[in-house]
This record gives C-alpha cells, sequence and structure tokens, in this order.
C-alpha cells in the first residue's frame, strides 16, 4: 500500500511538473521576445489593396483581407522612415503566395514565381530582404499573389531589423516550440533506433516503434510549422514536404499505437482506422504527384478527419478502460491510466489549435499566418512523457507477471522437498525427447533403504536421505539436461547428444560420491540401485519406452541386491 501511495504521488508530480514547464514558457514568452535589441515590428501606416482593387488602411494584424485564392493579389505599401539600423533588413512571412518587393517601384526581391510556373507547391518563406543605404522617404511596397485555392487569409507583421537580431526574435519567439520539436524529433529517432532490438526480444512488441513514430512526427512537424527546417537547411521545399507528410501522418502513428496496445474488438477497430489513415495519406500523394490535386489543399479536410478521429478514440478509450476497469475492478495507477490521460489532454489541446487556426481562416479579421502551436507544444510535450512512463509501467508489469509466471512454473514443475524436476517436468521433458527424435540416454535410479529409515529413524531422517542423495546426483551429473524425482525414492537423470556417452564412467563417478557421503554420515548410510537405456535400443520408440527400458534393469539390479542380502542374512 505504502509503494501504490508513492507511485501515485510521483506521477501526480510529473504531471504537475510537466504542466508548469510548459505554461512557463508560453507564459513568459512575450516577455522574453520584448527584451531582443535593435528590432522593430510594423503593423500601422500600410496602405492595403485587395484583390478587387479597393484600397484601405487597416493595421496588418486586423487587415481583414479574407482568403486569397489562386491568382488573387494583394499588396501593402508604406513610405519607410529611418530606423537607425546599420544594414537593415525586412523580414515577411508569406504562406503559400509568390511575393514580390518594391521599393520606390523597384522590384529587389522576388520569390515563388518558379515554383508556381513548374506546377510545384509554392512553399512558405521567411522573406529576409536588405533594403540598402538609402531606404529612407522610399515607398515599401510587397505584393502578394495566392498560388491554390485558398492560398493564406491576413496578412503577416513586418519586421525591421538587422538579419542576426531578425534570426534572434524569431528564434526567441517561438523558443517553446522549437526546443519542444528538437526534443521530440531526437527522441523519436532513439525510440525508432532502440525498437527492433525490443521488438525481437520483447515478445515482438511495437509499442516502442508507434512511440517513435508519433514523437518523430510530432517534433518534425513543429519544425516544419514554424520554418527551422528551411532556416537550417536552406530549403523551403523540403519543409514543406515534411511538414504536410509529418501533418498527415499523426493521426497514423497515433492509431498504431492504439492497434498495438489493445487487443480484442478494440484493436480491429483502431487497426481499421490505421490502415484508412495510411490509404488516406497514400491516395493523397498519388493526387499530388499526378497534378490532379495539391498535397496542400487538403488542411481543413485533414483538420475534420482528425477531430472526428480525435473525439472517436476519446470516446473509444474511456470507454475500454471503463469496461477493463469494471471487470477487473482495478484501483492502482496502471500503465493505461497515464496512457489515457496523456492522449485525453493532448487531443484537448490539438483541439483547441484546430479550432483556433480555422477560426482565424475563415471568422478572424486577422488570418492564419497569426496561428500558433501553442496547445500542440503542451499537449506533445505531456503525451510523449505519457507515453514513455506508460511503457516503462508496461516493462515493470510485464517483468514482474514474467517472473511470477517463472515462478508459478518453477512450482509446477519442482519438487518442493529437493529443488530437482517433479514427475510433470520428467514427462514433458520425455514428450519433448519423443517429437525431436535425437539421441539420448535415460538413467533410472532407486534409493534403496528409504522405507527403513522412514520406518526406525522417523519421516524427517527419511527426508534427509532423499534430500542428501538429491545433492548427490546434482553434483554427479552437473551437465545432464534433467535430474528428476519422479515419486518417493525414484529418480531418473536425462542426457542428451555428447553428455549421454561413457555413462559407465559416470556411474564409477556417483559411487565415488555416494563412498565419501557414507563417510561422514553418522545414523545412516546412502545406496542405490540404478539401470539405463540409450535412445537407439529402442528405435523408433518413443522416450517413455527407453525409460521403461532402464527402469527394469533397474529393478534388475535391484532384485540381485535383495537376494544377495537374503543370502547374507540366512548364512
Amino acid at each position: 500500500m505504502k509503494f501504490r501511495s508513492i507511485q501515485k504521488t510521483g506521477i501526480a508530480f510529473f504531471f504537475l511538473a510537466l504542466l508548469f514547464t510548459g505554461f512557463f514558457f508560453l507564459g513568459y514568452n512575450d516577455r522574453i521576445t520584448k527584451s531582443t535589441p535593435n528590432f522593430l515590428q510594423l503593423t500601422e501606416g500600410f496602405t492595403i489593396t485587395k484583390a478587387d482593387h479597393s484600397t484601405t488602411t487597416a493595421p496588418l494584424t486586423s487587415s481583414g483581407v479574407g482568403i486569397i485564392d489562386e491568382g488573387e493579389t494583394v499588396s501593402l505599401s508604406r513610405t519607410l522612415e529611418e530606423f537607425g539600423f546599420e544594414h537593415p533588413c525586412i523580414s515577411y512571412h508569406s504562406i503559400r503566395a509568390i511575393v514580390n518587393i518594391y521599393l520606390d517601384d523597384k522590384l529587389i526581391y522576388t520569390f515563388g514565381q518558379n515554383y508556381y510556373d513548374t506546377n510545384t507547391t509554392v512553399p512558405n518563406k521567411i522573406n529576409v530582404v536588405p533594403l540598402g543605404e538609402d531606404y529612407a522617404g522610399k515607398e515599401l511596397r510587397i505584393e502578394l499573389t495566392g498560388t491554390m485555392r485558398g492560398s493564406f487569409s491576413g496578412l503577416s507583421p513586418l519586421q525591421v531589423g538587422t538579419r542576426a537580431d531578425l534570426m534572434t526574435h524569431r528564434s526567441l519567439h517561438f523558443r517553446a516550440s522549437f526546443f519542444t520539436g528538437i526534443f521530440l524529433f531526437t527522441l523519436g529517432l532513439i525510440l525508432l533506433i532502440l525498437s527492433p532490438y525490443l521488438f525481437i526480444y520483447h515478445n515482438h512488441d511495437i509499442r516502442l516503434l508507434f512511440s517513435g513514430l508519433i514523437s518523430l512526427t510530432l517534433g518534425t512537424y513543429m519544425l516544419c510549422y514554424y520554418l527551422i527546417i528551411d532556416g537550417l537547411v536552406g530549403n523551403p521545399v523540403l519543409n514543406t514536404i515534411l511538414e504536410y507528410g509529418s501533418l498527415y501522418n499523426i493521426p497514423t502513428a497515433f492509431m498504431g499505437y492504439l492497434m498495438s496496445v489493445y487487443t480484442g474488438k478494440a484493436k480491429k477497430i483502431f487497426t481499421g482506422l490505421f490502415i484508412t489513415d495510411v490509404c488516406l495519406f497514400l491516395f493523397s500523394v498519388a493526387l499530388h504527384f499526378l497534378h490532379i490535386r495539391r498535397f496542400t489543399s487538403y488542411t481543413v479536410f485533414l483538420h475534420s478527419i482528425s477531430l472526428s478521429e480525435c473525439v472517436l478514440v476519446v470516446v473509444l478509450i474511456i470507454y475500454f478502460y471503463v469496461t477493463t476497469r469494471q471487470e477487473a475492478k482495478q484501483k492502482n495507477m496502471s500503465s493505461d491510466n497515464i496512457f489515457l490521460v496523456g492522449i485525453i489532454l493532448f487531443a484537448l489541446c490539438a483541439f483547441y489549435d484546430i479550432v483556433k487556426y480555422n477560426y482565424l481562416v475563415f471568422f478572424s479579421s486577422s488570418g492564419e499566418a497569426y496561428a500558433e502551436l501553442n496547445g500542440t507544444t503542451v499537449g506533445s510535450l505531456i503525451l510523449v512523457s505519457c507515453l514513455l512512463v506508460s511503457y516503462l509501467f508496461f516493462n515493470v508489469f510485464s517483468t514482474n507477471y514474467d517472473s511470477l509466471q517463472s515462478r508459478i512454473a518453477n512450482l509446477a514443475y519442482t519438487d518442493p522437498l529437493t529443488g530437482l524436476a517433479n514427475r510433470a517436468r520428467c514427462e514433458q521433458m520425455m514428450s519433448m525427447l519423443s517429437e525431436e527424435k535425437g539421441a539420448y540416454a535415460i538413467i533410472s535410479l532407486d534409493l534403496n533403504k528409504l522405507k527403513q529409515v522412514n520406518d526406525t529413524l522417523g519421516h524427517h531422517e527419511g527426508d534427509r536421505l532423499i534430500t542428501g542423495f538429491a545433492t548427490i546426483l546434482s553434483d554427479c551429473f552437473w551437465d545432464a539436461n534433467l535430474i528428476g524425482r519422479m515419486g518417493g525414492d525414484e529418480f531418473i537423470v536425462v542426457m542428451i547428444e555428447d553428455r549421454a556417452l561413457n555413462l559407465t564412467k559416470r556411474i564409477h563417478e556417483l559411487y565415488f560420491l555416494i563412498n565419501e557421503w557414507n563417510h561422514k554420515e553418522t545414523k545412516f548410510s546412502y545406496s542405490a540401485s540404478y539401470g539405463y537405456a540409450y535412445s537407439y535400443e529402442v528405435p523408433h520408440g518413443s522416450a517413455q519406452e527407453v525409460y521403461m527400458l532402464a527402469d527394469n534393469r533397474m529393478y534388475e539390479m535391484k532384485r540381485e541386491h535383495q537376494s544377495k542380502t537374503e543370502v547374507t542374512a540366512h548364512a
């Protein structure tokens, strides 16, 4: 009971620490970001020209431009003042758009046209453009042209500063998601590397494989969503492919994990969902490469499927959990409890981000440029931590269960007095020998004078006679494949292949040990009759028949001993 109390308290502190860490990162995000030096964010004073050529003056944070489709253009212009930076640059985040930036009608930067012309998805991009030294008083104009249906909505804020400070600001602003993404990505790779070993040596368990995939897809998605992969390798197309590839496969990895954890009816349901998600991903990839529909145009559909699966999974998990708990009347914390908490919290956090994203796209004047993964960041940390703790608990339980099973097996197949194999284990061994048809030898032994010792000295001394003889057998036949007690005063030794050679020598060693023990024993003497038989002596026979042959030879020897004893007594 004390262990369970400590266990529950430790897990409670674990979850509280996770939540505190997550909210600490998110709560202090703005405070650290505002401390960035040599940085300005411009949101006011822009003239915005929409696709229908209407002109408004509004803050970029609430531009109200709506959704920009393929071929539609929106521009924002502003006269630049002196910012006081050395080698100033502007930074603008474009979303699936062709970007042209002008300074007094002179084109100073372009991005995306070459992708669009080759029918390639135009990737998201952090466009960093130097202004030069004589920018003050000139008009800056940024033109954004949609490249697909629902290309983007809203306008990102414009940032001014040195290139290094702009990068520092972005790193600080998204540091929680950045470090979480790096952690999850690295952890996912480690788990995937370890999973084959655990699959081979831990009963073909694949839950660690899918734990690694969940961690890897979540980490990859976070890094790509904030364009960190592009920033590291300078390849926006790779960033886009990894972003949407991981986004599509997050539900797939979840279903795979659930499929590997549950059994029975639940396993069938989650296997069906897993196969469905894999097919949807492959279908969307095929449509993309056949240039029928772009890979990036399924976001709303994917969100709908994910939300539906999320609700269904939570309901099913709770249902199966309650059902199992009622049947098992389980009260203590288990791996299933921890996993249940993690997936529900992650589902709630992801649900919040999905709803917020679609609200910004379709109903807000800000647009998707202001959507962040705050909920997913915290939820991912909680989920992956719960998966690891759940896996740890599962392995502890499995180890204890295996140990318990081993102890039960030992009790079922061990003679309680001598510690040797009991009759059931001996018969099991003989059945195995009969099936394998290999070369072996069986020795049948009978401990003499057990009844006499029991009758004259008592059963305690009789038990000591039996255990002593068991020790002698173990010392003599130390390399035997089986030493067992068939019951009472009957013993058996099984030796396979090369160990069965030269049994006569081993019998001499047995009698040598018996003589040594008799020199030390004062109350009784050890004596045994034996008989042995080789498997080749009973062609096509079972091990039971070989044992019967050895047993008959043992009884012949026993009758000889009894005859000699009777002759001596009459004399």
